[in-house]
């Protein structure tokens, strides 16, 4: 067993996969969660941004950021290179801003009393949806010479129950990532065993 840091040699659409996974989960906890009862929902909101975070690492790893350089950013949701180049809009950029001070990925996972203070559930999914698109297309538009077959479109900015289908991210919203081992050989395929 390796002493390696787990997640550290994932490529930046395998974190994308995990993002659209969080992001799932929390459209479905939202929608079966009692909104006007706020620990009913702090899952939710701890999958919503923990998908924020998750899209926003898959962009740094694209960017050539070092998994050691991303996790000593300690749930920091704030980077300028965000802004410049996924061109966020001033409010998701704002409420990225609140959500790393106001420090809301530990209160929604370990702090009960902070938890029931009232959040702005639209805000949250726009931003959400917001980061998810422009991610996924600046991981499109700038990989594979501009080949892949990540598929973005709009996401709604309320959240609606989940339809459970593939899970390959064909279902809506979720950018579809290329199969990137289809061109290899059985052999050349990583866990392939010779046995």
């Amino acid at each position: 067993m390796s002493n390696e840091y787990p997640g550290s040699n994932a490529n930046p659409l395998e974190v994308l996969d995990l993002a659209n996974a969080y992001s799932s989960a929390s459209e479905l906890l939202f929608s079966e969660g009692e909104k006007h009862v706020a620990l009913a929902i702090a899952p939710a909101r701890m999958c919503a941004i923990h998908a924020i975070e998750l899209y926003l690492n898959a962009f740094l790893r694209h960017e050539g950021v070092a998994p050691e350089e991303i996790r000593k950013r300690m749930h920091n949701l704030v980077e300028p290179m965000f802004v410049a180049k996924l061109k966020l809009r001033k409010k998701t950029a704002l409420h990225l801003e609140a959500m790393t001070a106001k420090r809301e990925y530990l209160i929604s996972r370990y702090a009960p009393k902070q938890a029931r203070e009232p959040t702005d559930l639209n805000r949250l999914a726009a931003t959400l949806a917001e980061v998810m698109k422009k991610v996924g297309k600046h991981l499109h538009s700038t990989s594979s010479g501009g080949t892949s077959t990540i598929v973005i479109t709009d996401y709604p900015r309320t959240f609606v129950p989940l339809r459970l289908g593939s899970g390959d991210g064909t279902e809506e919203r979720a950018p579809k990532r290329p199969d990137i081992l289809q061109d290899r050989l059985p052999a050349e395929r990583p866990g392939h065993s010779h046995l």
